[in-house]
């Protein structure tokens, strides 16, 4: 069995001979009962009970995440250890080091914030919110009468929470100023070798701001997920080796509809470190942005990030869809910064995206995909080379506006590089894998596919670099059969088996 089939069993679904999908099996997930707290221990991942011998897995931020597994925090946590905050002074007192590793639970109410507050490690931060959901099991906002909201009043930088190790945010609602500087949750890395995993479930944000670079890293996004570079190009150095995770489940994020749009920002500046984000059914209601190495300007090699997505809404609310054109998904493994600053290779990073039963809606460009990616020509940067994208479709359900036929309008532009100019030669060895199944589209559009794709289009093969390939499974005429209405589809020439 191909390692493709096997992973497809694993999310609950079997793809035979590439045509055939079976009914999905909901897997059954087992959690230790909290009293049980001091009986844990781990081996390969796998965490046993020695009370009761029921044994559970939970994402190692090392590793492959599995949306739907209990979070360390709510595993760790004695209802005795809990405490009670029905203010906004008693919430930030709350949120003090001693009380690591408690549960606090925030009493229905408006809880004015005028700074940044940071959740510490293993606390449960649960809010009585009440979150609704549609027929097909997708968030709307959370019931009358129930709202926790975390509202910030003050144009302090940074974000509104920070989550350390072991955290769990539930029920809650963030609503972010307009005009301020930074993002409504940060899961990011401490320091070098850091370790991290962090829980956003059944949760509200709501940030009006549009997306921006600033020296610390990215602002006016819903969720950032960061190994980080405090100081680039000085001191304290990048976090190199750290590993960052969070999984978010059955949440609705907001942002600017007029703007540039960022739901999620999953990143890595530091090198030899990893990022990984689960989603599962929630409502993104604007784009992610998601790469595995950044430099800004130190090195950023052999890093990686993961993105594991199922039955979850990405949408485009901007009153009209077709201005400003908007991306859904802006995924690449290896780049420069979009901004002029000094930097060598950006090498050897990798992404992989696994996407299962998802709708992307309403954005002029619906997926973006490129093994890397360079924004300027030497001196200014150098090439981006041996990065990889790992980009698996299934099932997923792409819905484009047609603006009238306009030529910005694509399903998809997959690549193995993209260059922003077409004279610039991207680098080397950089790939896009693609596994596209069970996909349906939106009809005719302007998708394009390339193995060094310009601003305009494919670029000449005399400044293409060497090695930089587009690769997707199986063959055309199977890919006519498993799609629906991808049109045009890829050429011949991209597919591993051209028979």
């Amino acid at each position: 069995m191909s390692r493709f089939h096997r992973e497809i069993r694993e999310e609950g679904r079997t793809l035979a001979n590439g045509e055939n999908f079976h009914a999905r099996r909901k897997p059954c997930i087992r959690r230790p009962p909290a009293q049980s707290r001091f009986h844990f221990h781990t081996r390969g991942g796998a965490v046993r009970n020695k009370r009761c011998g029921l044994c559970y897995r939970h994402p190692n931020p090392t590793g492959p995440l599995i949306a739907g597994v209990g979070g360390p925090a709510e595993a760790n946590v004695q209802y005795e250890n809990a405490m009670v905050v029905s203010n906004s002074v008693e919430l930030m007192a709350a949120l003090v080091p001693e009380n690591a590793g408690r549960r606090i639970r925030v009493r229905v109410g408006d809880y004015s914030l005028t700074l940044p507050l940071t959740v510490r490690d293993q606390v449960t931060l649960k809010g009585e919110g009440v979150m609704l959901f549609d027929g097909a099991g997708l968030p709307t906002g959370f019931a009358a009468g129930t709202r926790t909201t975390l509202t910030m009043t003050a144009n302090a930088p940074g974000n509104v929470l920070t989550l350390g190790n072991g955290v769990t945010v539930r029920g809650i609602a963030i609503q972010d100023l307009a005009g301020r500087v930074g993002n409504s949750i940060g899961v990011v890395s401490r320091d070098a070798g850091d370790r991290l995993f962090a829980t956003i479930a059944e949760v509200e944000i709501v940030n009006p701001n549009t997306h921006t670079i600033v020296p610390s890293g990215p602002a006016g996004c819903g969720v950032a997920v960061l190994t980080l570079n405090p100081n680039p190009g000085g001191d304290p150095p990048p976090h190199a080796g750290a590993a960052i995770a969070a999984r978010l489940t059955r949440s609705l994020i907001r942002s600017n509809a007029t703007g540039v749009g960022c739901e999620l920002f999953a990143f890595n500046f530091a090198p030899a470190a990893s990022v990984s984000v689960a989603l599962t059914g929630n409502v993104v209601v604007g784009g992610i942005i998601v790469s595995g190495g950044v430099r800004r300007p130190d090195a950023v090699h052999d890093s990686r990030a993961e993105i594991r997505s199922q039955r979850n809404l990405y949408r485009n609310d901007s009153p009209n869809p077709c201005v400003p054109q908007r991306l859904g998904w802006n995924a690449q493994r290896g780049s420069g910064t979009p901004v002029p600053l000094p930097i060598s290779e950006t090498e050897r990073n990798a992404l992989r995206i696994h996407s299962l039963d998802d709708r992307i809606e309403g954005f002029t460009t619906a997926v973006l995909a490129a093994g890397g990616r360079r924004f300027f020509a030497a001196p200014i940067a150098g090439p981006t080379t041996d990065n990889s994208v790992d980009l698996q479709l299934i099932g997923t359900t792409i819905t484009t506006p047609s603006c009238g036929g306009a030529t910005l309008v694509a399903d998809f532009r997959l690549a193995g590089a993209l260059v922003t100019g077409a004279s610039l030669v991207p680098g080397d060895g950089n790939t896009l894998r693609a596994v596209i199944r069970g996909v349906t589209g939106s009809g005719s559009r302007s998708s394009a596919y390339a193995d060094v794709l310009g601003p305009t289009g494919p670029v000449s093969p005399a400044i293409q670099g060497t090695g930089n390939r587009l690769k997707i499974a199986g063959n055309l005429q199977a890919f006519a059969r498993t799609n629906r209405a991808i049109d045009p589809a890829p050429g011949p020439e991209f597919f591993a088996s051209r028979k």
